[in-house]
């Protein structure tokens, strides 16, 4: 619940209370329970909430959440004899996103939604 509530702290529009909270801070502790460390997790939730809002802020979390696999070990790639970790990171906005991601090539929920868009419309209307 701390990182919710941090998140909040940081950028008042992200703020959650009641229900959304709770119900979301159980799914974080799980995550982090998984093995995702507060930093890549803060990393995809702070991604910057889209121009026009059409949902509440619980159902941008709970579809941020949604979109993280249950841990991030089993897609992890290991660097080295030492077996450590490497870390991926979004390569959208022409390589300048750098949020952290599951897999090497894959795109974060800000750059996907974002390229959703073409010029305001849906490409869904196109």
């Amino acid at each position: 619940m701390a990182l919710l509530l941090e998140l909040g702290r940081r950028e008042p529009r992200m703020a959650l209370a009641g229900k959304p909270l709770s119900d979301q801070a159980a799914r974080v502790e799980g995550l982090l329970a998984g093995g995702w460390t507060r930093e890549a997790l803060t990393g995809i939730l702070a991604a910057p909430l889209p121009e026009r809002i059409t949902h509440s802020v619980g159902a941008i979390v709970a579809a941020r959440l949604a979109q993280v696999p249950p841990g991030p070990a089993a897609r992890r790639v290991t660097d080295g004899p030492a077996g450590r970790a490497r870390s991926h990171e979004c390569p959208g906005r022409e390589g300048l996103c750098g949020r952290p991601v599951a897999a090497a090539g894959t795109t974060c929920a800000s750059c996907r939604a974002a390229s959703d868009y073409v010029g305001g419309v849906s490409r869904t209307l196109m």
